[in-house]
């Protein structure tokens, strides 16, 4: 199972110029993450676990 590439150009394309204007907006006002954040997120990155189905075939062998 592998994901779409996300791409900028297209979600802009896909929400528009007012929508794409505004989340660039609110972006650039949100507050900076502290360095205690950062790594929190890194940690819980690095422990995730990637789920995958299992095809119906593989379930029936």
């Amino acid at each position: 199972m592998s994901a779409a590439r996300f791409s900028i150009a297209e979600a802009e394309e896909r929400l528009g110029p007012a929508a794409a204007a505004e989340a660039k907006r609110s972006a650039a006002e949100a507050p900076r993450f502290r360095p205690e954040q950062i790594e929190h997120l890194r940690a819980l990155f690095a422990s995730a676990v990637v789920l995958r189905q299992t095809p119906p075939a593989a379930k029936a062998a």
